[in-house]
């Protein structure tokens, strides 16, 4: 059997099924099936479940970078409006991606550490976050101090937001089309 783009097929799939039931159901008998290919074939690509999920989760990152990025060219180039802007970007990927955002920060899993490719692309979902920080303190609008630490701390906050209101737990702040952006201005 052949695939076009098998390592995508797969990363789809298993995507579908990790949304569909968390990690636990992901397995590579499952992602074959539901790709469309033999049991085998995922092999090719991954050498076991954990290399799945971090592909998976490496994709993941990738979308929330890309998400974040073009928040940051759509908001004005003004610290408090672009941290505004990453933290509603970061929310509303948590809320349209539930599953895939307590695997990508779980830390349960997988070591993400142990796959090259995901610590890089979670280390540049970061890197974007300082690097708003940074730019803020250069204009003298947030306060000085070494800017990964301080980006480290908003973002502990802005994280925390993001899994509450998945959970749930911000309700009923959360309700109606303008409730989690009111909640995230507080952040």
């Amino acid at each position: 059997y052949h695939h076009g783009d098998l390592r995508n097929a797969l990363i789809q799939a298993g995507l579908e099924l990790l949304a569909e039931g968390g990690a636990e159901a992901l397995d590579l008998r499952k992602v074959a099936r539901r790709a469309g290919v033999s049991h085998a074939a995922p092999y090719r690509h991954f050498a076991d479940k954990q290399a799945l999920i971090a592909a998976i989760n490496e994709e993941g990152f990738h979308w929330l970078a890309e998400r974040i990025q073009a928040t940051l060219r759509e908001v004005p180039d003004e610290p408090f409006e672009q941290l505004l802007g990453v933290a509603l970007a970061y929310v509303r990927f948590a809320q349209e991606n539930p599953w895939l955002m307590r695997e990508m920060f779980s830390g349960l899993t997988i070591e993400r550490e142990t796959f090259a490719n995901l610590h890089t692309a979670s280390k540049n979902v970061y890197r974007l976050y300082a690097e708003v920080v940074r730019r803020g303190q250069e204009s003298g609008k947030i306060v000085d101090g070494d800017p990964a630490a301080l980006a480290g701390v908003l973002w502990s906050v802005l994280h925390g937001l993001a899994i509450l209101i998945i959970e749930n737990q911000m309700r009923p702040y959360t309700d109606g089309p303008e409730g989690t952006e009111r909640v995230t201005r507080y952040t």
